[in-house]
C-alpha cells in the first residue's frame, strides 16, 4: 500500500504541482494482491475527476482504512458535488461534455470511472460514488489484503 500511495502522489503531483492532496494511511503494513500500475491509475483517475469536475473544491483527500480482510480507499472533494441524475450512471461510461470543462478535458467525460468500476470488480473489489453531506463528492473502493487471499487459499 505505501508504495502504491507514493507513486499515485508522485505522478499526480508531476501533473498538478499546486494542487494538495490530504493523505490519511494506515501505519500498519498493508499489502494488497493487485495491479499496482491499474490500481495507481484508478486512483489517479478518480483524483484528476475532481480536478476537472468538482467545481468550486478547495480540498482533495485520499483515506485508506482496513475493516476485517479489506482495504478501503475514499478519495473525498469538497466541490459541487455530482448531479443526482448521473450519480446513478456514474460508472457506465456515459459521454457528453461536462459543464464548464474545456474543450480538450471533457470529450469522453465519465468514461474513465467506467473503465476504474472494470478495474476494481477485476480485482474482486466494489466501488461507489456519492455525494458527501457537507457537500462534494465520495468515491470508494475496497480491494481484498493479502492475508485474507492467503487464509481463502487455506481453506
Amino acid at each position: 500500500l505505501d508504495e502504491l500511495i507514493d507513486s499515485v502522489i508522485l505522478k499526480f503531483k508531476k501533473r498538478y504541482p499546486e494542487q494538495r492532496v490530504e493523505l490519511d494511511i494506515p501505519n500498519d503494513v498493508v499489502i494488497i494482491s493487485m495491479d499496482a500500475i491499474l490500481i495507481e491509475q484508478v486512483i489517479i483517475n478518480i483524483l484528476e475527476n475532481a480536478i476537472h469536475h468538482a467545481e468550486g473544491f478547495t480540498r482533495l483527500s485520499l483515506h485508506v482504512f482496513t475493516i476485517e480482510n479489506k482495504a478501503i480507499f475514499e478519495i473525498t472533494d469538497n466541490g459541487c458535488g455530482i448531479p443526482s441524475e448521473k450519480l446513478d450512471r456514474i460508472f457506465m461510461g456515459y459521454s457528453g461534455k461536462a459543464e464548464n470543462a474545456p474543450d480538450t478535458q471533457a470529450r469522453n467525460a465519465g468514461i474513465g470511472l467506467s473503465v476504474c468500476a472494470t478495474i476494481v470488480k477485476a480485482h474482486g473489489g466494489d466501488i461507489t460514488a456519492e455525494n458527501a453531506k457537507g457537500g462534494g463528492a465520495v468515491f470508494r473502493f475496497s480491494l481484498t489484503t493479502e492475508d485474507a487471499l492467503d487464509e481463502q487459499k487455506q481453506i
